[in-house]
């Protein structure tokens, strides 16, 4: 069972998952004076020799995100339930995987998304991306959207007011 966030707990609303960061990724102190924080699914490299992958940001506390794409949206602190889908690259995945996952998109486009939530602190920029499980690539898991998991990969210090 993958670890838990200390400070940025982050909980998967499936049932009895958690998310976690890679590593032993210790939590940041945000920018003094900040009040508010930054979550992003556009960080310039995603680590996908750790199988964490790109994803899309598109709700953020129910509220869906802009069409356009953004490099950051900005957050209150506090709970923040982040809805997202992953972007997997298809290369890195086997073929029979990877028709599966595509037919359960297909025909059950509302479980390719996972919410997730993340207690974000003041100053600080949360970057956000899909961990590949793959010891759960077999039909039953692809089914059940459980061959990956929503993850904070990397937080920074960022001013935000």
């Amino acid at each position: 069972m993958p670890r838990a966030l200390l400070l940025s707990s982050v909980l998967l609303l499936a049932p009895a998952a958690h998310a976690a960061t890679p590593g032993n990724a210790a939590p940041v102190t945000g920018v003094a004076g900040s009040t508010c924080a930054f979550v992003t699914d556009q960080r310039a490299a995603v680590p996908e020799s750790q199988d964490i992958f790109a994803v899309e940001i598109t709700r953020i506390d129910g509220t869906s995100t802009p069409l356009d794409p953004r490099n950051r949206h900005k957050v209150a602190p506090g709970s923040r339930t982040l809805t997202v889908t992953d972007h997997i690259d298809p290369d890195r995945l086997p073929a029979a995987a990877l028709a599966q996952i595509e037919k359960m998109k297909r025909l059950e486009l509302q479980h390719a998304y996972k919410p997730f939530t993340i207690e974000v602190q003041p100053g600080v920029s949360y970057a956000v991306g899909a961990r590949l499980l793959r010891d759960r690539l077999d039909v039953q898991s692809i089914r059940d959207n459980a061959y990956w998991e929503p993850v904070v990969w990397e937080q920074r210090p960022e001013a935000c007011r």
